[in-house]
C-alpha cells in the first residue's frame, strides 16, 4: 500500500455530505463520506416524478374516508447510488441519465403522447412506449367496475423489471457512446475512459392504493412466482401468526399482556383503514446492496431466531459475483475466466470483480453476443416491497460492510444501527451519517454510501410545503481536521481540497463549520469522564481534541456561545479573513491557497 494510502486510512476524511428529501409519503436521507478514497468517485440522485397522477384515478377506495384522490397518489420518488474504484466519469453520467429517466417515466397515453411531441427520437420516450404496449399485451385492458363493492380495478405497478432493464441498458450504451464521441473532460484516451466501471443500487417509491383483498390475492401470486427471486410480499392480516405474535409484543411493552391497549388498537384500526402504501421497486448492478426493514408490525419481514432484539430484515439486492452459477456460466460462455484460487474476479483483474456493471467496455465487446450476455453486463436485478409507514429503505455500497477482518459485517447489523437512530427519532439522513460512521469504526476502507427511506404518513419526519412539492436540504457535516498530515503530505492535502470540492465548500468555510460543531465540547477535553474506563480510545479523541484546539486558539473568535448571526459586518468579515489564515497555514506550499486581495 501507498504512504497516500496509509495516510488516509489512519487519517480518514470523514466529512459527511448530506442531502434529505421529503414527500408526504416518503422521507429519503443521504450522506456520502470519502473516506480512504484519494479522489470523489460517487454520485447520487433524487427525483420527483408526477407525470402519473391520474393513474390510479379511477380505484374506489375500500374504506369510507377518501384519502385516494390525494394529489400525490400515484407520485412517485426515485434515488440512487453510484459508486466506482476507477474514476467519477462513469457514475456521474449513469446517475445523470438514469434520473432523468425515472423522473419522467409515464404510464398514461397522454403523457406519453406529449412526451413524445416534446422530446423527438428520444430513446427513453421509445421505451415508454414499447412498455405501455407490453403492458397492454400481456394483462389486457382494465375491466371496468361492474357494481358491488368487492369489485375493483386491478391495480398495475408503474414501473416494471423491465422497465429498469431497459433504462439501464440505454445508459450503458449512452455512456460507452458518449466515450468514443470525447464527450468528456478528461486526459485520458476514449478507451481507458469506456473501462471506468460503476457498481449502482437505486429505487422507485409509488404511493400506491391497496385493499386487504387485492393484497391477499398478490400474496398468493408472488408465493407463487417466489422462484423468480421477488422479496416476499407483506402481511395485511392480523389473523396470520406472525402479526398475532407482533400483536402481543406490542400489546406486553404497554404493560397489557393478553389485552390490546388503546394505543395499539388505534393502531391497529388505522392499519385496517389504510388506503396506500408506497410502492417500492429496487434495482441493483454489482455488489451494491439494498435491503428493508420492517417496523410497522404488519409488514412482513424475517426476525432472527437467535437474537430477538434485531430488526425483521427484508433483502432487496444480489451480489453479482462471478463465482455464482448463472453468472458464472454466462461469463465462460462468453470466453471469460474465472478461476477460484486467484479470487471472484474475471480474468485475473482484480477491477473485475462482479459480474455485473456500467461501463466496462473491454468486457462487452463480443459482437456475437447480446449485451446481456456478455462478460459483464448492466442489467440489474430487481426486487419488489410494500412498504408501511414506519418502515426503512436502506441503499448502501458494499464498502459499508467491510471490515478489517475481511469479512462482511451482517445486514442484520446494519439494520439494527438504522432502526436504533429511527427509534430514537433521529432523521433518515441522521441514520444514514450514523451507518456510515459504524462502517468506519470497523474499517471500512473506502468511500461510503448511505440512504435511508422512512416510510411516512404526514408525521413528523414529513417536511413538505403546502403545494405538494418535495421539501430538499444540503448540508455538510465536517469531521476531524487532522493538521500534521496536512502540512507534512501533498497528496493529503489534495484529497482534502478535492473533497471540500465535493461537498461544495472552501477549506476556510470547512474549518468554519468544524469550528461551530466543535468549540463548545473543546474547553471540556479534560475532563472525559470514561477516561478511566477506556484509556487508549478516550487517549486518542483527547489528542484529536488537544490539537483541534490548538489550530483554532490564536484566531480572534466571538468569545462565549456568541453566533457568528450577531456579529457585526466588520466583525464578520475579520472571521472569515482568519479562517483562511487557518487555511493557509494547514496546507504546504504547493496546494497553499492563494490570499485574498483586499
Amino acid at each position: 500500500m501507498s504512504g497516500q494510502g496509509n495516510l488516509l486510512r489512519m487519517f480518514p476524511l470523514q466529512h459527511k455530505k448530506m442531502s434529505q428529501f421529503s414527500l408526504r409519503f416518503l422521507s429519503v436521507g443521504v450522506c456520502e463520506m470519502m473516506n480512504c478514497a484519494e479522489r470523489e468517485y460517487m454520485s447520487s440522485f433524487t427525483v420527483h416524478n408526477k407525470f402519473n397522477r391520474s393513474a390510479y384515478a379511477g380505484i374506489n377506495p375500500l374504506s369510507s374516508s377518501s384519502t385516494i384522490q390525494s394529489p400525490l397518489m400515484a407520485d412517485v420518488v426515485a434515488a440512487g447510488l453510484f459508486d466506482s474504484y476507477t474514476g467519477h466519469s462513469c457514475s456521474r453520467f449513469i446517475s445523470k441519465y438514469l434520473a432523468r429517466a425515472l423522473s419522467m417515466h409515464s404510464t398514461l397515453p397522454e403523457e406519453i403522447a406529449w412526451l413524445r411531441g416534446e422530446l423527438k427520437d428520444d430513446p427513453l420516450v421509445t421505451v415508454m412506449t414499447s412498455s405501455l404496449s407490453r403492458s397492454r399485451a400481456m394483462h389486457g385492458t382494465q375491466i371496468d367496475k361492474q357494481g358491488g363493492n368487492g369489485d375493483m380495478h386491478t391495480i398495475r405497478p408503474l414501473f416494471s423489471e423491465w422497465d429498469m432493464q431497459q433504462y439501464a441498458m440505454l445508459a450503458d450504451i449512452a455512456f460507452l457512446r458518449a466515450c468514443e464521441d470525447s464527450k468528456f473532460e478528461s486526459s485520458l484516451p476514449a478507451t481507458e475512459l469506456a473501462n471506468e466501471g460503476s457498481r449502482a443500487v437505486w429505487f422507485t417509491a409509488t404511493a400506491a392504493p391497496f385493499s386487504l383483498h387485492e393484497q391477499r390475492r398478490c400474496e398468493r401470486s408472488r408465493e407463487e412466482a417466489s422462484h423468480c427471486g421477488m422479496a416476499p410480499p407483506p402481511l395485511r392480516s392480523l389473523d396470520m401468526p406472525q402479526v398475532a405474535s407482533e400483536s402481543q409484543r406490542r400489546a406486553s411493552a404497554d404493560g397489557k399482556v393478553g389485552k390490546k391497549s388503546p394505543k395499539f388498537a388505534a393502531d391497529e384500526k388505522e392499519d385496517f383503514e389504510r388506503e396506500f402504501c408506497v410502492d417500492v421497486l429496487v434495482s441493483n448492478v454489482g455488489d451494491s446492496r439494498a435491503f428493508g426493514i420492517a417496523r410497522n408490525p404488519l409488514t412482513w419481514g424475517q426476525r432472527s431466531l437467535l437474537d430477538s432484539t434485531r430488526e425483521r430484515v427484508v433483502p432487496l439486492s444480489v451480489d453479482h459475483k462471478p463465482l455464482r452459477t448463472p453468472e458464472f456460466q454466462r461469463i465462460v460462455s462468453a470466453g471469460g475466466e474465472v478461476r477460484s484460487e486467484v479470487g471472484d474476479m474475471i480474468d485475473a483483474n482484480p477491477f473485475y470483480n462482479v459480474s455485473r456493471s456500467f461501463g466496462h467496455w473491454s468486457m462487452k465487446r463480443n459482437p456475437k453476443r447480446a449485451p446481456s450476455e456478455q462478460k459483464i453486463t448492466a442489467v440489474p436485478t430487481c426486487s419488489s416491497w410494500e412498504m408501511l409507514p414506519g418502515d426503512v429503505l436502506v441503499l448502501c455500497n458494499h464498502a459499508v460492510f467491510e471490515t478489517r477482518s475481511q469479512e462482511d459485517t451482517s445486514i442484520d447489523e446494519a439494520a439494527k444501527v438504522v432502526a436504533r437512530e429511527i427509534k430514537h427519532g433521529a432523521s433518515p439522513g441522521e441514520a444514514a451519517g450514523a451507518l456510515c460512521d459504524y462502517a468506519l469504526r470497523f474499517g471500512a476502507g473506502h468511500s461510503l454510501q448511505v440512504l435511508v427511506a422512512l416510510a411516512t404518513d404526514g408525521g413528523e419526519h414529513c417536511q413538505q410545503d403546502k403545494s405538494g412539492e418535495p421539501y430538499r436540504y444540503d448540508s455538510v457535516i465536517p469531521g476531524p481536521i487532522y493538521v500534521q498530515p496536512c502540512r507534512h503530505s501533498l497528496s493529503y492535502s489534495a484529497a482534502l481540497l478535492a473533497d471540500c470540492r465535493r461537498c461544495g465548500i472552501t477549506l476556510p468555510d470547512l474549518l468554519e463549520k468544524r469550528w461551530l460543531h466543535v468549540r463548545d465540547e473543546l474547553c471540556s477535553r479534560y475532563k472525559l469522564p470514561l477516561m478511566y474506563c477506556y484509556g487508549k480510545e478516550c487517549s486518542a479523541l483527547q489528542q484529536q481534541m488537544e490539537e483541534e484546539a490548538l489550530l483554532f486558539s490564536g484566531v480572534s473568535f466571538p468569545p462565549g456561545k456568541r453566533e457568528l448571526s450577531e456579529l457585526t459586518e466588520k466583525e464578520l468579515r475579520c472571521v472569515r479573513e482568519e479562517f483562511e489564515k487557518v487555511a493557509r497555514s494547514i496546507m504546504p506550499s504547493k496546494n497553499r491557497l492563494p490570499e485574498r486581495k483586499v
